[in-house]
């Protein structure tokens, strides 16, 4: 499978509007430290695609047939594009939590199917089978564990470390990849979401690689993250940016 990182900012993406901190101001001199909203597409080995989390606009990214939309939780940045994406010429599924769920697309979805799925729930799209995980966040929000053959990565954003059944059920698996919250900087404590340590220190007790998205402006500019990560953790953790792929 091929993990397809449409974006990889938190709500504001970066820079943040009229924002003039050091790593806004990064981002408007490079090009590559720019952030949508969190988004991700897997692309599986029959060249389908699955989206997870539609924060921005992905016409121009994925002009092709959706086999499903998978929401992590009902957060208006992992959701912006659904608004859009809604009008798409084409029934399709999409599975999300129930709480919180978002009045418009339940009651006016047009050609989005909404399916409400919760901690524990498999699917089998295409040749994925998809598992629904319990995340720690300020509303009902689920990871997944996506599975191809023999290959497996973890989606787990948005959350303050894992729940330990989560943890625990990760541990039996032999993961290529953890797409873990990367949110805040190192010694920043929030109780909705991780800095890059706590997500990093868990991730590589179950995780061949980790990768850190979903990353804040209140972050470090991304410069100096690429080169905090590779000091501190010998090359299993990295750092997404927008139009990343990683060939599992």
């Amino acid at each position: 499978m091929i993990v397809y990182f449409i974006g990889t900012g938190g709500s504001e993406g970066i820079p943040a509007h009229l924002c003039t901190c050091e790593t806004c101001n990064e981002a408007r001199k490079l090009g590559f430290a720019r952030r949508k909203p969190s988004t991700l597409a897997i692309i599986t080995k029959n060249s389908k695609a699955v989206l997870f989390d539609v924060g921005t606009d992905v016409r121009d990214h994925l002009h092709i047939p959706l086999e499903a939309i998978f929401l992590t939780h009902w957060h208006h940045d992992h959701i912006y594009g659904l608004y859009k994406l809604r009008w798409i010429a084409q029934r399709t599924k999409l599975y999300a939590p129930k709480g919180n769920a978002d009045d418009l697309m339940v009651h006016d979805p047009k050609n989005i199917e909404v399916n409400f799925i919760e901690a524990g729930d498999r699917l089998k799209v295409d040749s994925l089978k998809i598992t629904a995980l319990k995340l720690n966040h300020q509303i009902e929000t689920l990871g997944y564990l996506i599975e191809e053959d023999d290959k497996a990565v973890a989606l787990l954003y948005d959350s303050k470390g894992l729940p330990e059944e989560t943890f625990e059920f990760l541990k039996k698996k032999h993961l290529r990849l953890a797409i873990m919250d990367g949110t805040y900087a190192p010694n920043i404590d929030d109780p909705y979401h991780s800095n890059i340590d706590e997500s990093a220190e868990i991730g590589i007790k179950f995780a061949d690689r980790v990768v850190l998205s979903h990353i804040s402006h209140k972050n470090l500019p991304f410069l100096q993250l690429a080169e905090y990560v590779r000091k501190n953790y010998n090359g299993k953790v990295l750092v997404a940016y927008d139009g990343m792929l990683f060939y599992v």
